[in-house]
This record gives structure tokens, sequence and C-alpha cells, in this order.
């Protein structure tokens, strides 16, 4: 666990932290965040809120237990919510082991413009960094705030995906981005 000073002209610390399958309270924020997020960027990614609504408490825990998952936590004591999100997972082919792909960043609404995207990512980076060369991602085109917090994070745009996403709104193209991190 560690302290955030999002944003160093404030008060606002944001804790950021490795979430835990083995820890109900974890679990539940986890299932808090990703619903909140479907709901609120349904076209952000590639699964739907009807989709993982329903889905046990079990499911959310095994995803924790799989891959790495931080939460921003903003507040103190009892009173800190989770406001954010990021999963890492690497590869397990043994050709491909050196890969490892960024997934579900989210940053509610009331917690952006402070920092914890940046923070988050980092830290994201930093915890694969000792697992992995390089880091992959994918950002729906037109999200223009998210594909240059990546930037800004040091990744680069390799290639887009053409109708990566199918919705009931249309096709999404997605933005593949790489941040080599050693080797």
């Amino acid at each position: 666990m560690s302290n955030v000073n999002a944003n160093p002209n404030s008060d606002n610390t944001v804790v950021i932290r490795q979430l835990s399958s083995a820890d109900a309270n974890d679990v539940a924020d986890y299932r808090t965040i990703r619903l909140a997020a479907l709901k609120d960027a349904p076209d952000a990614f590639g699964s739907t809120y009807e989709a993982e609504v329903g889905l046990s408490t079990e499911a959310f825990a095994e995803r924790l237990a799989t891959t790495i998952v931080l939460g921003a936590y903003a507040g103190t004591g009892s009173d800190a919510r989770i406001v954010g999100m990021v999963g890492f997972k690497q590869q397990t082919i043994a050709k491909l082991a050196h890969k490892g792909f960024l997934w579900g960043f989210y940053v509610a609404p009331a917690a952006r413009g402070r920092g914890v995207g940046v923070a988050l990512v980092e830290r994201i980076v930093a915890a694969a960094a000792g697992l992995v060369q390089q880091l992959t991602l994918s950002v729906v085109r037109g999200n223009d705030a998210a594909l240059a917090l990546y930037e800004r994070c040091g990744f680069q745009t390799y290639g887009v995906e053409p109708r990566a996403l199918k919705s009931t709104t249309g096709y999404a193209d997605e933005v593949l981005m790489v941040r080599f991190l050693h080797g």
C-alpha cells in the first residue's frame, strides 16, 4: 500500500494498493468500481454492465486471484472509497511471457483531473516491470483523454485495430499502444 498525493496543491491523498481475492471488502470494492466503469463508459470496455452485474462474487474474486488489480482510494479510514482501478496480466505462453497487458483502467468522474489516473498507471507499470519487458494496452479511438494519459506515461501507438469492438451503437476502432520496460 502506498499513499500518493494525487495533487500537490491539495490535501486530497489517494491511497493506491493491490486488491486481494482473499479480502471480501477488496472483492466488493472491485465489483463496485468495475460495474461503475461499465455503466459510466460502456463504449470503452470489451464487456458490458449487463454481462457483469449478475456475476457472482466468486467471479470477481477469481479475476483478482489471476491478475494484478490496483485500486485507488480517496478519503481516510472508514470513509475511504474506491475511485479508480487498473489491471495487469502477464501472458502465460512461453514465447509470449515477456509481455503483459494493461486492462480495465478507470477513474470515477469525481476523481478525474487530480492525478489519480497517472498514479494508477505509474504503479501498474512498476508492478509489471519486475515481470515483463513490454506492456501493451488498447484504447478506443476517440477517447482522447485516456490516449493523452497513456502517452504521458510513456506508451506509444503502434497500430489501430479497426472495428475492434461492436455494440448496439456500432463499431469502435482501438488504438494499440506499447511501453517497453527493459530488455
